[in-house]
């Protein structure tokens, strides 16, 4: 073992960084630069292939990922995972801007915000994931997610009032938390 590596912190830096590498080959940019000039049906069919090998990956390698996600015990490798994680933030922006010039994406889209809840989200996936005691169904999953991320959450009538600007759907109001008081409510409105 010592010959190979000085210490176990170096044994195991060298797992991350390898892990990370291989990690870093499902999100290529170039792999996802091409997928943003697909139509939108190969280009969601490829979504789903890119993101279904990552995630067989992290689940082939949960308990090593596990161990990343959470630091390796020591804060000696917590910026390792860190710098994966801005680096993926990135390329999604990237990919982003990309698909937003293709007509993929809308066109009034704030690819940073956008970037940091794609990266947030499979962050949140693959944390689970490297916790559960059962394969789930992956590309069930995979196709959840990638229903959230490309179509929103909100009903159209939910989308028509956010959508509209700021100042003419929020109303200035006070907010009452733990005011009530013995016998007596207070207003919501002003």
């Amino acid at each position: 073992f010592y010959l190979h590596f000085a210490s176990k912190e170096d044994a195991f830096r060298q797992i991350v960084e390898s892990t990370l590498a291989r990690l870093a080959a499902c999100l290529d940019a170039e792999k996802i630069g091409k997928s943003v000039r697909m139509t939108p049906a190969e280009h969601v069919a490829r979504w789903r292939a890119d993101d279904l090998e990552m995630f067989e990956f992290i689940w082939a390698n949960r308990r090593v990922m596990r161990l990343m996600l959470d630091g390796g015990g020591s804060a000696d490798f917590g910026y390792l995972i860190n710098q994966f994680a801005d680096r993926t933030r990135k390329q999604a922006a990237e990919a982003l801007r990309l698909g937003v010039a293709n007509g993929l994406y809308r066109h009034d889209l704030d690819v940073d915000v956008a970037s940091m809840v794609l990266a947030g989200g499979r962050d949140r996936v693959a944390r689970e994931l490297v916790r559960a005691e059962r394969k789930p169904d992956l590309p069930t999953l995979l196709a959840t997610l990638q229903r959230v991320c490309l179509t929103g959450i909100g009903s159209a009538r939910l989308a028509a009032v956010v959508d509209r600007p700021v100042k003419k759907t929020v109303r200035h109001a006070r907010l009452n938390v733990g005011t009530k008081h013995a016998g007596t409510r207070r207003s919501r409105s002003r």
